[in-house]
């Protein structure tokens, strides 16, 4: 048994493997058997500098939900997971207690086989949100005063949020106008992350010519317009409508080959060229949204993590790249070994997923939700 920031940790589960002395946040995942794809989002989440403070901190204690399906144990795995990788102490640790708790609840992430890093996230941001939703919203006035896209979140979250929704999670909306009498209905989703298209005709692309594509207009057919009553072509449009503290971008790099007989996914090898800071999405922010709320004019993000996959789908292997927020420095976290990266290498055409943020690099605020 092993006590660090609190947690009594059994050493069969996280075993603390040669002393590290480089500093805290700089510690490495051992791979447990094709569980890259894990290490690499863990790594990323763990230098999700808020979240992070949030976790070694014990912050997340007061918030734990015992009445979800997962009865809060994943919370408190990753936490218990980030609380090592910041001591400081060690070369890189074993998360198999953390494998085996999600392994619980989805099969496929408990064995030894190779699986996506962007389905793991997003299952893995739900699960954390659920087992920390306890803090109940202010509402001021009744649910049908407030504006559309604010009254789509609140019955999203069904009246509760936490710490993960306010860091993380988005709203996108979704306008479709007739084009011939120019009647307009919007529908509201939330997101965690956004999963962008490659371009098919470029090697080499921009992330803005990937956003281009996903927030371009298309034509729908036979829509049917309540004003005129029949079928008509329309124009759908998705714009922002609630910005994330902490942006998540992922690259939809996989796809059915469309000429093979039977399924065979194929991989795009596109280089995307990514601003690493003064990333600006104030051109995709809903217009509607903007008027009422001025300060997403100004939200700037900088980049401070990517999840990066080599090879194809059927083998293949992925890495991080992360900023460390102590020692201003991105570092490669490749399984158990961690090294530092130069700042010019941090794009690749192996980038999978990007994780932005608008934070500042230390906490200079309260982080306790109320």
């Amino acid at each position: 048994m092993v006590v660090v920031a609190g947690y009594k940790i059994k050493s069969p589960h996280y075993r603390l493997l040669v002393p590290y002395k480089k500093g805290r946040g700089l510690t490495g995942l051992k791979n447990l058997g094709n569980t890259c794809y894990m290490n690499s989002i863990l790594q990323c989440l763990s230098n999700s500098t808020f979240l992070t403070e949030y976790f070694t901190e014990g912050l997340f204690r007061q918030h734990l939900n015992g009445n979800n399906k997962t009865q809060g144990r994943i919370a408190e795995e990753v936490a218990a997971v980030i609380v090592t990788l910041w001591t400081g102490k060690y070369k890189c640790i074993a998360s198999k207690n953390l494998r085996y708790v999600v392994g619980q609840y989805e099969r496929q992430f408990g064995g030894i086989e190779q699986q996506d890093s962007h389905e793991f996230l997003t299952i893995l941001m739900d699960w954390l949100h659920s087992d920390l939703q306890t803090v109940s919203m202010k509402i001021e006035t009744s649910l049908d005063q407030l504006p559309p896209s604010e009254k789509a979140w609140v019955e999203y979250l069904k009246g509760k949020e936490s710490y993960v929704s306010q860091l993380f999670y988005g709203q996108i909306k979704s306008t479709v106008k007739c084009r011939r009498c120019g009647k307009e209905s919007a529908t509201y989703e939330s997101f965690s992350n956004l999963s962008l298209e490659l371009p098919n005709d470029a090697n080499r692309c921009h992330l803005n010519d990937c956003l281009e594509m996903y927030f371009h207009g298309e034509d729908i057919r036979g829509w049917n317009c309540p004003q005129c009553k029949d079928n008509q072509v329309a124009i759908k449009k998705l714009d922002i409508s609630r910005l994330p503290s902490i942006l998540v971008i992922h690259f939809k790099r996989f796809y059915a080959d469309p000429d093979a007989i039977s399924t065979v996914y194929k991989k795009k090898q596109n280089y995307v060229k990514f601003p690493l800071t003064e990333f600006d999405m104030s051109a995709h922010i809903a217009p509607s949204e903007i008027n009422r709320n001025l300060r997403l004019r100004n939200r700037r993000y900088h980049l401070y993590g990517v999840s990066n996959h080599y090879g194809s789908m059927e083998s293949g292997h992925y890495t991080a790249f992360c900023k460390n927020s102590i020692h201003q420095i991105w570092y490669k976290f490749d399984d158990h070994m961690v090294s530092s990266l130069d700042v010019s290498d941090v794009c690749s055409s192996a980038a999978y997923i990007l994780f932005y943020s608008m934070l500042p690099e230390q906490p200079q605020v309260d982080m306790q939700i109320r």
